[in-house]
């Protein structure tokens, strides 16, 4: 199976979407603990070729145990081609802006262009509403999910379906996994 990519290169997001603060600390010269990294995140990506379909990569871990007293360098800064999914024994922390279906997904007459982004990552992925209503869709089921619900996704076939009229903020915590 091929891996799941819903990334666009080279489309840029629309004004007013989220901007994520990223603080990442560390320790300084005496060892005592501070802040190494303050700044909007740059590592933003557009989704399906919509400009309000934003995802924000934060970090991006290779293997477990992570080595917190290795030099400090952004993960993300890489050349590797962005993937949706952490490496076997690695993580990925994202927020993810999804607009509304009817902004993207239908034309002016309601007909479906797009149909549902159904895919699987191998790894256990932790989704929380952070704003707004989304809902998880599952080959035998559909949940509505809203601000402060969590969703622990187990390797399983899913979609995101946001059936409102504003945009859903979602954060993912996604760890290595395998498939069911």
């Amino acid at each position: 199976m091929a891996e799941y990519s819903p990334f666009s290169p080279g489309v840029a997001p629309a004004e007013g979407t989220t901007k994520v603060r990223r603080l990442v600390t560390g320790v300084d010269a005496e060892g005592k603990s501070t802040i190494l990294l303050d700044e909007v995140c740059p590592h933003v990506n557009v989704g399906h070729g919509v400009p309000t379909y934003v995802s924000t990569d934060l970090w991006r871990t290779e293997q477990s145990p992570v080595d917190n007293a290795a030099p400090f360098r952004d993960p993300l800064d890489t050349e590797q081609p962005l993937s949706v999914g952490p490496t076997p024994n690695g993580t990925v922390f994202r927020v993810l802006e999804l607009p509304p279906d009817g902004d993207w997904r239908f034309d002016e007459d309601g007909k479906e262009t797009t149909p549902l982004a159904f895919h699987t990552t191998r790894s256990i992925d932790y989704a929380i509403v952070l704003r707004g209503e989304i809902w998880a869709v599952l080959d035998t089921t559909e949940v509505r999910m809203t601000a402060g619900d969590v969703l622990i996704q187990r390797g399983t076939a899913h979609a995101w379906s946001n059936r409102s009229d504003e945009s859903c903020l979602l954060a993912f915590v996604l760890i290595g996994g395998t498939l069911p």
